[in-house]
């Protein structure tokens, strides 16, 4: 099989953090990464997605495109979303369609579907809840950023759709991935112990302020509570790849949504479908876990 040149942009946020650590080193593709910062262990097109001339000679020559880059804050302003998340995304369909690539990989977001775990938390964190979402549930974005995610899905559809590329779109309905050292269930409560935000803990994995103490104590309600929404939503790094990985084998698919989603006993988002289409084997469980890691490997 012929190695794939596979392009992604954002690789170095919390997703972008699981591909490199479980597909960057597989001999069947060939990374080239594109983030609005540099790294120092990675060779990066440094460009900002919503500058189209910027960002379109690193689209020459790609089989694929996995497009994490975004604003990822949950509770950001409209202003905060139009250019990286809705001019970004718009640039990076049309990149691809401009340089002939085939396939597009779009990162959305649980929060596509936000407003069914508004409307049925804290009771939808118990693993006997009868809520489970597919691909065919009524969208419910619970903010500007939801919101936008759902506008990358409609607008990678038309274009999947048209005569000209990308002929492949996903749209990757992602949970909750976590960063190393947090890539378990316990992830949030525990980062909430040791580094906090003004408002508390960012269940989206957004930015955190090392200035601030602790959020909660271990052991403490809103522990608790942390704990048992990741057992629900938890995406393993490992299972996240795995997904993404998936995608860039398959062959079928036009257009069509999945959920990156572990295959949590308490989950309330579908595995099925990415099962049966894609091949999709997650091998993580949240409800598997009993405790954390041992904490000393949570300091910073």
């Amino acid at each position: 099989m012929a190695k794939q040149n596979v392009l992604i942009t954002g690789p170095h946020g919390e997703a972008g953090q699981a591909l490199r650590k479980h597909l960057y080193d597989k001999s069947q593709y060939d990374f080239t990464l594109l983030d609005l910062n540099d790294h120092p262990d990675y060779e990066t097109h440094v460009a900002d997605v919503s500058e189209y001339d910027e960002i379109r000679p690193a689209f020459d020559g790609q089989d694929a495109v996995i497009h994490l880059a975004a604003q990822s804050d949950a509770g950001a302003s409209f202003e905060g979303v139009i250019e990286p998340n809705i001019v970004g995304t718009y640039n990076v369909i049309k990149a691809a369609e401009d340089a002939g690539v085939e396939k597009v990989i779009f990162a959305s977001s649980q929060r596509v579907m936000g407003l069914y775990e508004e409307d049925n938390s804290p009771e939808l964190y118990e693993e006997d809840h009868p809520l489970l979402l597919d691909h065919e549930s009524l969208p419910k974005p619970d903010g500007y950023y939801g919101a936008t995610k759902m506008f990358g899905e409609h607008i990678g559809r038309v274009h999947a759709r048209s005569d000209s590329p990308p002929s492949q779109f996903f749209s990757i309905r992602i949970s909750s991935v976590r960063p190393d050292p947090y890539d378990h269930p316990y992830g949030d409560a525990e980062r909430g112990v040791q580094r906090g935000t003004e408002d508390g803990v960012d269940p989206e994995g957004g930015a955190w302020d090392p200035s601030q103490t602790g959020s909660w104590e271990r052991g403490s309600d809103e522990y608790e509570e942390m704990v048992k929404r990741l057992k629900c939503t938890w995406t393993s790094q490992r299972d996240f790849a795995h997904l993404i990985e998936c995608c860039l084998e398959n062959e079928t698919v036009t257009y069509d949504a999945f959920y990156a989603v572990s295959d949590n006993a308490g989950r309330w988002f579908d595995t099925e479908h990415a099962k049966e289409v894609l091949g999709y084997e997650p091998q993580d469980d949240g409800a598997e876990w009993e405790s954390p890691p041992d904490v000393e490997t949570q300091s910073n």
